[in-house]
């Protein structure tokens, strides 16, 4: 265990040394930081408008002066829009002529008024409008859905990379030729490189999470998912770290993988579910749809655990695939 613990301080102490690495290591809280002032700006912009095309042509040149209009067809394709990233408000017409203003759920407070006042306002011009509200979404900005989710997937993969350089110094220092001859075993240095990939993850989230002021969510799930999400990052960060004989060649691993990592994510967030089927290989957009629906406060343990069975079967996956390369690299 010392041994282990050993070789956990020593990648700390180099994450601290190497700017690169301290850069990696920062990447998610200054990223966090970052969100948290562009947060508030985003409630700022100007109000947008999702309109029925049944809607009287008057109604639609009205809510043309307070914002930006989208005319669409139908209430499922309304709430189709008013369900993306952006704050939007959708109003259509029922049978019976009464408008129905149809919001997110997390849209800021004046926004779930400015409708039915621009409704209001048409009262002297257009005959018996009523107004009701239909709520279809969550009480938390999309901005800091998906920016908390992203910002600790990145964590979680970063920590990974950390691992990879980390093994491309000890690769160039000739350590990893020299255990060989010490008493310490091959398992002893996986573990003991693998705590980093587990232990600065968990670190980052708890600040992330603070930076963001998300305190309104399960935090047994949160770190259930981080950790073992984490598993798949630190196989690909040995497999990284094995694989490029120097700096440069690790950092073009690593944009690589990033890719990757980011492809999954964005699909899990823009495609339509039945597109989705897709990335089920990549264990990070498992990881992605967990993660944003803990931070929804829209997942039960069940889900939970279907989520890291997902996980974990494509970790174990990859590691049986890149096993004996990571061995025989190691030795």
């Amino acid at each position: 265990m010392k041994r282990i613990l050993s070789i956990f301080k020593r990648d700390l102490k180099s994450g601290t040394r190497e700017f690169l690495l301290l850069y990696i290591i920062l990447a998610p809280i200054l990223i966090s930081i970052g969100l948290r002032f562009f947060i508030p700006s985003v409630d700022a912009i100007s109000f947008q408008f999702a309109l029925d095309e049944t809607l009287n042509p008057e109604v639609i040149e009205t809510f043309n002066k307070y914002g930006k209009v989208e005319i669409l067809e139908g209430r499922t394709a309304i709430e189709d829009r008013v369900s993306k990233v952006d704050d939007i408000i959708g109003i259509t017409q029922n049978e019976e002529g009464k408008y129905i203003v149809i919001l997110e759920g997390n849209e800021k407070e004046s926004s779930k008024y400015i409708a039915q006042q621009i409704l209001n306002r048409l009262q002297g011009k257009t005959t018996e409008i009523s107004a009701s509200f239909s709520d279809i979404g969550t009480r938390m900005s999309s901005i800091a859905i998906y920016g908390t989710s992203s910002a600790i997937i990145l964590a979680i993969v970063l920590s990974g990379m950390v691992i990879g350089l980390n093994i491309v110094e000890e690769k160039e220092a000739q350590t990893i030729s020299a255990l060989r001859v010490s008493p310490m075993g091959r398992m002893e240095f996986i573990l003991g490189k693998s705590l980093i990939g587990v232990i600065l993850p968990i670190v980052e989230t708890i600040i992330v999470l603070w930076i963001l002021g998300i305190s309104d969510i399960n935090f047994a799930m949160i770190f259930v998912m981080t950790i073992v999400s984490s598993l798949v990052a630190i196989i690909m960060g040995f497999l990284m770290g094995v694989l490029s004989s120097n700096q440069i060649t690790a950092i073009a691993n690593m944009k690589f993988l990033l890719i990757i990592v980011s492809a999954s994510f964005i699909g899990a967030v823009v495609l339509p579910e039945n597109l989705q089927v897709f990335l089920y290989w990549s264990p990070m957009y498992w990881s992605a749809i967990g993660l944003i629906k803990i931070v929804l406060n829209s997942a039960g343990w069940g889900q939970v655990v279907q989520y890291t069975l997902w996980i974990l079967a494509l970790t174990v996956f990859v590691f049986l695939i890149f096993r004996r390369k990571i061995e025989k690299r190691l030795s």
